[in-house]
């Protein structure tokens, strides 16, 4: 992904070179992603319900519906989350994907 903005380290963002009109076009972009994940996953426990009132908890459908719900929420909460826990999960992801010669490959659940 290329962003657009860069963090700064008081936490602010810096648009750089970027037009308002880049940013803002950004940043609908992003507030039609939110509105879709919440859409969707309306649409996903109206179906849900529906499932369970025909007692078809225990069908395929079921069984992926909830996966996806789930998967929803989890970005839903991702998403909601303060800029600074936001921050700090990126730099760990970052570090762990990070090249290193001496790594063994094996990720200690205290690291």
């Amino acid at each position: 992904m290329d962003r657009l903005t860069r963090r700064l380290p008081d936490g602010a963002y810096d648009p750089g070179e970027h037009s308002a009109e880049e940013i803002t076009a950004a940043l609908g972009q992003y507030e039609d992603f939110i509105e879709s994940v919440e859409a969707e996953l309306e649409l996903i426990r109206i179906n849900l319900d529906e499932l369970k009132k025909a007692a078809k908890q225990r069908s395929a459908t079921y069984t992926m519906l909830t996966g996806s719900r789930y998967m929803l929420e989890e970005m839903q909460k991702r998403l909601a989350e303060p800029a600074e826990e936001v921050n700090a999960r990126l730099e760990a992801m970052r570090r762990l994907i990070s090249f290193d010669p001496n790594d063994d490959g094996i990720r200690d659940a205290d690291a």
